[in-house]
């Protein structure tokens, strides 16, 4: 055999592989998109166990946000029952999530809290320091929010339902026993994720990893970590509109999987929320005391 004959048999031969890389690939991206999601529900589901070993460790008690002094997060209430007891140890409560005895804390990566299928998950968060002198400071991310309620086609007082981390108009903690609509029917935490980064309906819209955030409600895990959620237009541009998942990830529910985005119950549970629910949906799974009937199809 010549050696030419023997080089186009090599190049033939790499060809074919080529084109049988090229044919797997689209089956190599959609596991590797199934693993994240599996990974993700997997996080959420290990963040509802810790919440329910909270409750029985503080008579029924559910973990919610901290403020206005000192300001804190449940992700911190939840770090003993996360694995992560040295951690918890370090923080002060007593203090805000800001203070510069947290912020090594703060600044710690807590891998559950980041669902795999996120972009940036190796992002901080650049956080204003709360003394006018000070100097920004790095937070470590969170993907996953509290839900203190929902807000129905506005906002305000009369259009807000209160959700199972609510503050606004209860002083006391709530309760599991205090969820009427039943727990395994209301929402405890929801996909949020790349905050802060914002995302409209599948693009990015705006970088902000590169300038300094008020420190709450910007994606870091330490801190204050909740939103009344809401809908938006389809595009992702306005508020109010038909759709509550995955048209933006500005106070509203937003994942990157096809199709929806993951929400934890107060029961421990993990059900994917389909992408353009309703805002009337979105309400009926946020509110406590809401009285709707909502069965596992209709979400």
């Amino acid at each position: 055999m010549s050696r030419s004959v023997r080089r186009a048999d090599v190049v033939v031969g790499l060809a074919l592989a080529a084109g049988a890389v090229g044919f797997l690939a689209p089956g190599v991206v959609k596991a590797r998109a199934a693993n994240a999601r599996a990974g993700c529900a997997d996080h959420l589901r290990r963040i509802g166990t810790a919440a329910r070993a909270y409750a029985v460790a503080n008579d029924d008690v559910l973990p919610r946000n901290s403020g206005p002094t000192p300001a804190g997060s449940w992700n911190t209430q939840l770090l003993p029952f996360l694995g992560e007891a040295k951690l918890a140890d370090r923080y002060a409560h007593g203090r805000d999530w800001t203070d510069a005895d947290n912020r090594a804390v703060a600044a710690t990566r807590v891998p559950v809290f980041v669902c795999p299928a996120a972009p940036n998950a190796d992002r901080w968060v650049p956080t204003q320091s709360p003394d006018e002198k000070g100097e920004p400071f790095k937070a470590a991310p969170t993907d996953y929010v509290g839900s203190a309620g929902a807000y129905l086609r506005a906002v305000g007082p009369e259009h807000l339902y209160p959700g199972a981390m609510h503050t606004r108009t209860v002083t006391r903690r709530l309760r599991t026993a205090d969820i009427a609509d039943g727990t395994a029917q209301t929402v405890l935490v929801v996909e949020m994720a790349d905050k802060p980064n914002a995302w409209r309906a599948g693009r990015l819209a705006e970088d902000r990893l590169v300038k300094a955030h008020m420190p709450a409600l910007n994606g870091q895990w330490a801190a204050p970590n909740w939103n009344h959620l809401r809908s938006y237009s389809a595009d992702g541009q306005t508020q109010f509109g038909p759709c509550a998942v995955n048209c933006s990830n500005g106070a509203s529910v937003y994942g990157f999987h096809p199709g929806g985005a993951h929400g934890l119950f107060v029961d421990g549970s993990v059900r994917f929320l389909k992408a353009g629910m309703s805002q009337e949906m979105l309400v009926a799974l946020v509110s406590i005391a809401g009285g709707e009937v909502i069965a596992p199809t209709d979400f």
